[in-house]
């Protein structure tokens, strides 16, 4: 597996850290595309019917926004503290929406969309923005983790709310 990790890096290079975050926001677009057509339908079955297309919208755009903005801010001040936020907040839960598309298609017995690239883009580009971040001294492995270990709730929280549409407080 590193032989063909590695392979990234000689294909793309090394780009410093403020240039490969712009590859998690394309990497983002892709994956919405291969959800859009039938994420709402494949929801209503599996987790709430009251999911809906608009529903999906509203928060896809938000989240390519949120994936643009953070790569920008990341782009502007490659520090520490900005590219801790940014796995902690942003760039890990991409390993988290992986995990949730292959556990659900494999829990439901059915295809749920977004899996081909949760599983083709987000493993070597998770591998490979990190290892540029470690290679420019921007990320530590105690940074890593305690990012991992932020990003795994948010991103339990955010499936919970946003597509199981579990209500976490009663009005």
């Amino acid at each position: 597996m590193e032989q063909g990790m590695n392979r990234i890096f000689v294909t793309l290079g090394i780009l410093p850290l403020h240039h490969a975050v712009w590859l998690f926001p394309a990497a983002t677009a892709l994956h919405f595309l291969e959800e859009a057509p039938g994420f709402t339908k494949w929801a209503q079955q599996f987790a709430s019917p009251r999911y809906t297309s608009s529903r999906w919208a509203r928060i896809h755009a938000i989240g390519l926004a949120y994936t643009s903005a953070f790569a920008a801010v990341v782009a502007l001040f490659p520090n520490r503290p900005v590219v801790f936020l940014f796995f902690a907040f942003c760039f890990s839960e991409m390993a988290f929406n992986a995990a949730f598309h292959l556990g659900a298609t494999l829990w439901f017995g059915t295809y749920c969309p977004g899996l081909a690239t949760a599983l083709a883009l987000y493993p070597a580009l998770f591998w490979y923005v990190s290892r540029v971040a470690f290679q420019e001294g921007l990320l530590t492995w105690t940074g890593s983790l305690a990012a991992f270990a932020i990003a795994g709730p948010i991103h339990a929280l955010d499936v919970a709310t946003n597509v199981f549409l579990v209500k976490l407080f009663r009005r």
